[in-house]
């Protein structure tokens, strides 16, 4: 795990948001927004979450940072994780 709670891995995920809003990466930011407010404390809610964080890997994590790579791949584990337990 990256985070050592999941409050930390929340936060993270808002900084992330923030960051690719602030640089224009408006629909990487819009896409984990939605994704993010599936939310529910549910396994179903983080399911959703990672659907999210997997098609902006997809589509546009190539005009990201490395920084922002690397926090959303770490952000991507940690809910892996979640939703599938390992």
């Amino acid at each position: 795990m990256n985070f050592h709670s999941t409050e930390e891995l929340l936060q993270a995920a808002r900084d992330l948001i923030a960051r690719l809003e602030r640089e224009g990466h408006d629909s990487a930011a819009a896409e984990l927004r939605d994704g993010f407010a599936c939310l529910n404390g549910l396994t179903d809610g983080w399911a959703m979450f990672l659907e999210s964080i997997e098609r902006v890997k997809r589509s546009g994590s190539k005009h990201l940072e490395r920084e922002e790579r690397r926090a959303l791949d770490a952000i991507r584990e940690d809910v892996r994780e979640t939703v599938y337990r390992t």
